[in-house]
């Protein structure tokens, strides 16, 4: 439990580092590597050649997404970082398609020591045979750290959680894997969708919501008192005297005693006073707080 009753992003001290065993990572290599992957995610790889990272989704042929994650260049290989339980998803489709390429897929998640620090970069070399550094944040500083060595770290994981649901930033798990299109991740939001590369698994349904103004769903970030939330988690938002169904926990950290903090795929057009609560718990109560960027 952590023991903030605000924003974290003004109570974090000068330096954390969090230990990230919520995290694995796909490791992707071969000479078909950069191309099959141009065909699988959502993401542009040829951007790469400007910028050290790329966020983006994978989904499958409904446009449904298995996971999100950051994509990095690493040596020889392309790696992607993302929630553990995810990888399995991901990983079978990867294969499903990786036969007809010269890739070589793995779970290397037992290669790395996976970290996070924010508030001050950490006293590490950005790049070297041992260790990858990314910047993933600013106001404060947010990075993600991999290293082939064990990292001194000195929080828990829900402390990185607490401020990726602060920036309305999501991971997905396993319990909520093909549940989402991507926009309803607001993925394209935080540039993790090309609607100009070409072809790639999902795109019909992806480019339909964008074009054909289809998107009745969003994902938003609600506070309040709530107890047991978890991923995959109904919420019900009230309706006259009734309540009825609002949407879906993607993450939740709960901050301390009284406060839980969750990101939610809630009706785009929902009010923001709307009163929501968690399925059937008649003491919960959460409120919808504004979104930190536009949605595109």
């Amino acid at each position: 439990m952590i023991a903030l009753d605000t924003d974290f992003t003004q109570q974090i001290p000068s330096a954390v580092s969090v230990k990230l065993d919520d995290y694995g990572i796909i490791q992707v290599a071969g000479e078909d590597a950069n191309r099959f992957l141009q065909g699988q995610l959502t993401c542009d790889i040829e951007q790469l050649s400007d910028k050290p990272f790329l966020y983006g989704a994978h989904c499958d042929p409904t446009g449904k997404a298995f996971s999100v994650f950051w994509l990095v260049p690493w040596q020889q290989c392309l790696l992607l970082i993302m929630h553990k339980s995810a990888i399995a998803g991901s990983m079978a489709q990867l294969q499903k398609y990786g036969v007809f390429n010269k890739v070589d897929i793995a779970d290397v998640t037992k290669q790395w020591h996976i970290s996070g620090h924010f508030g001050e970069q950490p006293t590490l070399p950005q790049r070297d045979d041992d260790t990858l550094l990314l910047q993933v944040g600013s106001a404060p500083q947010q990075y993600l750290l991999l290293s082939r060595q064990p990292i001194s770290t000195d929080y828990p994981q829900p402390y990185w959680d607490a401020l990726e649901i602060e920036r309305v930033r999501p991971q997905l798990t396993a319990d909520n894997s093909q549940q989402f299109v991507p926009q309803m991740l607001n993925i394209q939001a935080l540039d993790g969708i090309s609607f100009n590369k070409g072809c790639y698994i999902g795109q019909e349904t992806i480019a339909r919501m964008k074009y054909l103004g289809k998107q009745k769903r969003a994902l938003f970030r609600l506070s309040g008192n709530a107890n047991g939330v978890l991923p995959a988690t109904e919420l019900e938002r009230k309706v006259g005297d009734n309540w009825r169904r609002a949407g879906t926990v993607i993450m939740a950290v709960n901050r301390s005693e009284h406060l839980t903090d969750v990101l939610a795929v809630l009706p785009s057009d929902i009010e923001q006073d709307t009163p929501i609560r968690v399925k059937g718990d008649d003491a919960s109560l959460l409120e919808i707080h504004s979104l930190p960027y536009q949605l595109g």
